[in-house]
């Protein structure tokens, strides 16, 4: 059922798989109530812009933005409810948090449903100026922390699938090769790194070219010359499946093989290098296979991680 324009649906979905809901519809049906106040740091992406100064500048230099962590603190009132006493529903609120693993903060309206993680940062901390046991209700405070400071809405995907053999080569000599086009957007605020998996065939020989366009992107002052670049994979082994996340500050390799190969080394020094800017309205980029099968395929993932809970959709 659809939320009502003046509704905001806000839910806790746990380490242990469990959800519950804290604000919004169906808020202290499990024993849990948001508090005021009671979501903090949650709100817009928390950065810091760098400046320089030289000796005897005037002003200072802007040399970058960083995106920092959050630290949210979550307040709810937990009260005992018709089946559970206040003891089940205070552990039943424990288990939902981990400093080892995320828990999802859910947050829904008409428009979107996003989710920010968050894995507890310190000891939870409850209200004791009054017996909880004979309240059957207490203040519970969980002090978190967002290593991954974005909200998150699921991927957008494409997928096109090669539909001729270009094994061999043609009637003049020349590798076969096939051409497609897949589809990619960026509607949030911010830029957004493509990633990218490549199937292969049984034999080895499969080839993909792939776009990398700068998009006007000045950052290695090479805009116009970068305007349509594409990467020409390296050979793939049989059946080596290829996954790429673009992003040049990932924390894992650019590239990296199914079959567990050392492809960087394959990459002869090649990357990608630009994001999609923001804004970006869908377009379609081109694709390009050649020694494949008929019936092999690249997928495309536009990642959609927005700076605040709610809203700022194009």
């Amino acid at each position: 059922m659809a939320l009502r324009r003046s509704e905001t649906l806000v839910e806790i979905e746990g380490v242990n798989g469990d959800m519950v809901t804290i604000s919004g519809p169906g808020q202290g049906r499990e024993g849990f109530e948001l508090l005021e106040g009671g979501l903090q740091d949650v709100y817009d992406i928390p950065f810091t812009t760098i400046y320089t100064q030289h000796a005897f500048e005037q002003g200072a230099t802007y040399n970058g933005m960083r995106i920092e962590r959050r630290t949210p603190l979550i307040k709810v009132l937990g009260s005992a409810t018709e089946r559970q006493s206040w003891k089940v529903v205070d552990e039943r609120w424990a288990e939902l948090w981990s400093p080892l693993a995320d828990t999802k903060l859910w947050v829904e309206d008409e428009d979107s449903r996003r989710h920010l993680l968050i894995r507890q940062l310190e000891h939870m901390r409850v209200d004791m100026q009054w017996d909880p046991n004979g309240e059957q209700k207490a203040e519970i405070e969980t002090p978190g922390v967002s290593g991954n400071p974005w909200w998150w809405e699921p991927s957008v995907f494409d997928v096109w699938t090669s539909t001729t053999d270009t094994t061999g080569v043609d009637e003049y000599g020349d590798p076969k090769i096939e051409y497609g086009t897949v589809t990619v957007s960026n509607p949030t605020p911010y830029p957004i790194w493509l990633r990218w998996r490549l199937q292969d065939g049984p034999a080895p020989g499969v080839k993909w070219t792939l776009p990398d366009f700068s998009w006007g992107n000045k950052a290695f002052g090479r805009a116009v010359q970068d305007a349509d670049r594409v990467l020409h994979m390296p050979e793939l082994i049989a059946n080596e499946h290829v996954d790429i996340d673009t992003d040049d500050l990932a924390k894992r390799p650019q590239v990296v093989s199914t079959l567990d190969t050392q492809i960087y080394l394959r990459m002869e020094g090649k990357t990608f290098k630009y994001p999609l800017p923001p804004r970006l309205d869908p377009v379609e980029v081109p694709v390009a296979v050649s020694g494949a099968p008929a019936g092999v395929g690249v997928r495309v993932e536009c990642p959609r991680p927005w700076p605040r809970p709610w809203g700022q959709r194009r």
